[in-house]
């Protein structure tokens, strides 16, 4: 019986949708700003493109001269495929959420 549920599980674990787990891509907030990942380069609020540190699952950068986010340090970390929490480093323990600006499945 036992390994019966496990086998069970196991399939049904297998048949699952893969999800992309990274955070490149275009992200919105409440607000309606929007900003957009690519690797190591990123659109930002103002629509200025820059470069920045990326990982898989995390980026940040700090808002370059003559923009409104002009030396902030903003960190991004991946939630899940749909939730970002954004941190700027002039409110360090305020998360700003954002999501897909469109929806994957």
């Amino acid at each position: 019986m036992h390994r019966i549920l496990l086998m069970s599980f196991i399939s049904l674990f297998w048949a699952m949708p893969a999800m992309a787990d990274q955070i490149d891509g275009d992200w919105c907030n409440v607000d309606g700003k929007r900003l957009s990942i690519n690797g190591s380069k990123i659109e930002i609020p103002s629509g200025k493109q820059i470069s920045g540190n990326y990982t898989r699952h995390e980026f940040a950068y700090t808002g370059p001269d003559g923009d409104p986010e002009m030396g902030q340090k903003i960190r991004m970390i991946q939630q899940s495929e749909q939730l970002m929490l954004l941190y700027r480093s002039t409110a360090p323990d305020n998360a700003e959420e954002w999501r897909r600006c469109q929806v994957t499945s």
